[in-house]
């Protein structure tokens, strides 16, 4: 088995994180299908809140390429 390079085991620490976050409640519960508005990035305020914070911890392409990983999905 290959070992991880430091940068993908930083990539799972992080999806890791989010998912223990989501468990603690720290993102807003999902919407009902009634209530949410398909085809919309966002439904309300708070998922706009959200949504810029989950796209302030993101790194853009070029800085997954310098680390070693791929850009998921690659495009």
């Amino acid at each position: 088995m290959m070992a991880r390079s430091h940068a993908e085991q930083e990539q799972e620490d992080y999806v890791k994180k989010q998912i223990r976050e989501a468990r603690e409640g720290e993102y807003s519960g999902h919407k009902s299908i009634q209530v949410a508005q398909n085809g919309s990035m966002v439904n309300d305020m708070e998922d706009l809140k959200q949504l810029g914070e989950d796209m302030e911890e993101m790194r853009t392409n070029s800085e997954d390429k310098a680390r070693g990983l791929k850009p998921d999905p690659e495009q």
